[in-house]
């Protein structure tokens, strides 16, 4: 589950990067593995031990401080949505955010495109000429496809959604 969209963050496990909207929010590589272990296993409470384990193997002696830290710099880059990671008295902590992961989201955009030029591609074959307009919403991307053909000039809009499950 390398990118998922959860609150108003998207976050990279591959490479640590968080972001809200188009700002960024620097984490460093510890708490960015600590909230990648918490995301994977939204809903469950992770201890203390298994986050000891995933970010220490090799470390013997105490890594309260450690994990202490992490967590602190977890929630400040998170701001508003700091309260998607619970403290869990005596036993770890939980993440309680829905997840989404982006890399179906983007497999099934990539399609969509796809058909999309497919559509293009045989209007092209039987004469037509065309014209292309992308235009970027908060919704999504607008493609007018602006197809000539002598005698009419029809219009083909197509709505490709960055948000399908919101």
């Amino acid at each position: 589950m390398p990118r998922v969209r959860f609150g108003s963050h998207e976050f990279d496990s591959g490479t640590g990067a968080l972001s809200r909207g188009r700002d960024r929010c620097d984490l460093q590589s510890q708490p960015a593995q600590l909230l990648a272990l918490l995301v994977a296993r939204a809903g469950d409470i992770v201890t203390r031990e298994q986050i000891r384990q995933t970010l220490w193997p090799e470390t013997v002696v105490s890594c309260d401080q450690n994990i202490n830290f992490a967590i602190r710099q977890i929630r400040v880059a998170l701001g508003a949505d700091a309260n998607l990671v619970q403290t869990v008295p005596r036993h770890g902590y939980r993440f309680v955010g829905n997840v989404t992961c982006l890399d179906a989201v983007h497999r099934e955009s990539r399609w969509k495109g796809v058909a999309a030029a497919a559509a293009l591609t045989l209007a092209l074959a039987s004469g037509f000429s065309a014209g292309i307009l992308v235009r970027d919403a908060p919704a999504g991307r607008f493609v007018y496809d602006h197809l000539v053909h002598p005698g009419r000039c029809p219009y083909l809009r197509i709505f490709l959604p960055n948000h399908p499950n919101s």
